[in-house]
């Protein structure tokens, strides 16, 4: 009885006064200590075994003196502060979910220490004063979504390799026959690549050689297919198009700390100073720090300033993920946030082919943000729109965009390709962007919108008979300010709300036209609509494509007296016919349902005739 007495006696004090002078203290088996809130508890050194529970999940547990931790029993804490001269060792495993601050001292992590990533958020490494000295775990949750490449960094780097870290808890693969720790495949093809900042020609992306003699490093980006965890039919049913569960990936290895620059000669990894046109100056690089990073605070020579990463789910619903990109001079999204997480992996991009920038990450640009995942959005007050382009039927099931691209418009920006204006990294199928001075961007720069202003949209590898969707969001337009989007192929105008989103359906066919890269353009003006000289040319159908059987004829005031309309369909059959007295409006219901397809609307007036293409859906 007195041994327990004692015992919580020490435990009462313990919880009272949240602080501890330099002693010995022992939690035994079958004894707890739980805190609830911020809880500091502070240790003033020595051996503080743990043999029972001590769990601060909503606290600090802070070691004021030099500690060595032993016991049979995790150690679970929020916060974990190492604050003093000389060593503290760990014997035991203690769990971080917030924060690591070493700010003078050593810690010897030893291999017991594991910072934990989940859906509430990633442990963080605090910006380091002292030092971090042995191995610890660092754990990076991924989020349910599609099975897909993510572009990943380890935090760690590893003196085991791949097949006891990151393939513990998904499956890589090379090989038919399991070789070289591939998990198997019928098609062996590789799922967890490397890129080749160097490589003088060819895309750049090589697999890994083996997973049983390869290491992860902390400054290396990957790319690597995550299907979900270890199930065994996801290995051989390649066409799921999601992960199967959320997994958590982990990799032991040493922490990197202090200054770490990225440039021509930095190893492992160097930036790109080749002329390879395919690689085109761009560099995959590491976030090195378990922490995160602001990208407009790092320090850069000679890159552009944006970096690109790859969301996994965008695309249509079987593709996996296209390129995203952040733009310090626009503040511009594109998909991804400012802030680079832990564990994330990212390209750069030289100014000049051939010359490699540099970048340099030092412990003062650590934020200690806690985020769950890589894609935020953050909405900046200049004005800007967004267009993203859906498949119809995933727009319909609340899904993800097939891809997107982005303009803003402030007077500190010209027309002319500059700073701000974010190059296109395309993934070779469906992609959209803006076209400005021959040149494909993520993001155009622009001044302040007049209304002889048109924004080109670039369609790159779109496909014939499919149904697609623009989306549009605008952020503090100028209410007065009316934008339209144009469709050249069907000769079509299409108010876009500047307030809110607007949905634009459509089509392509077999004709190569309906797909073209230059179909589509937004403009400020609607010259359909409000110039006195136009004339049946110019006239506009809508909706287009057509869903309930009817449309409208939108007529200029200077087209009056009959007009006759006709459709036509595709073999030359008129199969609806009327005449009507022209008005600003008409509403066309032929008599007969039409069936799904292209038709023609042939409009006669005073002599004129005019052909427009619609579209039944």
């Amino acid at each position: 009885m007195k041994k327990n007495s004692q015992f919580l006696i020490a435990v009462l004090l313990f919880l009272v006064s949240n602080s501890l002078f330099a002693q010995n203290f022992t939690i035994s088996n079958g004894a707890s200590i739980v805190t609830s809130g911020a809880v500091t508890i502070d240790y003033g050194g020595g051996t503080l075994t743990n043999n029972g529970t001590l769990t601060n999940t909503g606290g600090t547990l802070r070691f004021s003196g030099p500690v060595t931790v032993a016991g049979a029993n995790t150690i679970n804490t929020k916060n974990f502060t190492v604050a003093h001269s000389g060593t503290s060792l760990l014997n035991n495993i203690i769990t971080v979910t917030g924060a690591l601050t070493v700010s003078n001292g050593t810690l010897n992590a030893n291999n017991k220490l594991t910072l934990v990533s989940n859906a509430a958020g990633s442990a963080v490494i605090a910006p380091v004063s002292g030092s971090i000295t042995g191995k610890v775990t660092v754990q990076r949750y991924i989020a349910l979504g599609k099975r897909a490449f993510r572009f990943l960094t380890p935090s760690v780097t590893t003196d085991n390799y791949i097949k006891l870290n990151w393939q513990e808890s998904t499956h890589i693969t090379g090989s038919t026959t399991g070789e070289n720790g591939f998990d198997i495949t019928a098609s062996g093809n590789p799922s967890m690549y490397t890129y080749n900042n160097q490589q003088v020609t060819g895309s750049g992306w090589a697999p890994i050689a083996s997973t049983t003699g390869t290491y992860l490093n902390a400054l290396q980006g990957y790319r690597i297919l995550v299907r979900g965890d270890r199930t065994s039919t996801l290995i051989t049913q390649a066409s799921q198009p999601d992960m199967n569960v959320p997994i958590t990936l982990s990799a032991t290895g040493t922490v990197t700390t202090g200054p770490i620059t990225f440039n021509s000669s930095s190893t492992p990894v160097s930036i790109n100073s080749t002329s390879n046109g395919t690689t085109d100056g761009y560099s995959l690089i590491a976030n090195p720090y378990v922490n995160t990073l602001d990208w407009n605070n790092l320090t850069k020579t000679g890159l552009t300033d944006a970096y690109y990463t790859w969301n996994s789910n965008m695309g249509t619903s079987d593709e996996r993920g296209r390129y995203v990109a952040f733009s310090t001079a626009t503040s511009l999204t594109n998909s991804v946030y400012r802030y680079i997480q832990p564990g994330q992996a990212f390209f750069v991009k030289n100014i000049s082919l051939g010359t490699a920038g540099s970048i340099t990450f030092n412990e003062s640009d650590k934020l200690g943000t806690n985020i769950t995942n890589f894609y935020r959005t953050a909405t900046p007050n200049l004005t800007r729109l967004e267009l993203q382009v859906y498949q119809t039927s995933e727009l319909a099931l609340g899904g993800y965009p097939i891809d997107a691209a982005e303009s803003v418009f402030d007077n500190q920006f010209t027309n002319a390709i500059e700073n701000g204006d974010v190059t296109k990294l395309s993934t070779g199928i469906e992609n959209i962007s803006f076209l400005n001075s021959n040149l494909t961007l993520a993001i155009d720069a622009r001044p302040q919108v007049v209304t002889t202003d048109e924004l080109l949209v670039q369609l790159q590898q779109f496909k014939a008979n499919k149904n697609y969707t623009f989306r549009t969001h605008f952020n503090n337009f100028d209410p007065a300010t009316t934008p339209f989007l144009v469709d050249t192929y069907l000769n079509q105008y299409t108010a876009l709300a500047n307030t809110a989103t607007t949905d634009v359906a459509f089509v392509t066919t077999a004709d190569a036209l309906s797909y073209g890269s230059n179909r589509f353009k937004i403009v400020f003006q609607n010259n359909a609509l409000n110039n006195p000289s136009f004339n049946a040319e110019n006239i506009v159908v809508y909706p287009n494509p057509v869903t309930n059987n009817q449309f409208n004829i939108a007529l200029p005031s200077t087209i009056t007296g009959e007009l006759t309309v006709k459709i036509i369909n595709t073999i030359g059959q008129t199969v609806y016919q009327t005449k009507i007295e022209a008005q600003n409006t008409i509403t066309i219901t032929p008599n007969n349902a039409l069936t799904q397809g292209l038709y023609f609307v042939e409009l006669t007036n005073q002599g004129k005739t005019s052909t427009k293409k619609i579209i039944i859906q």
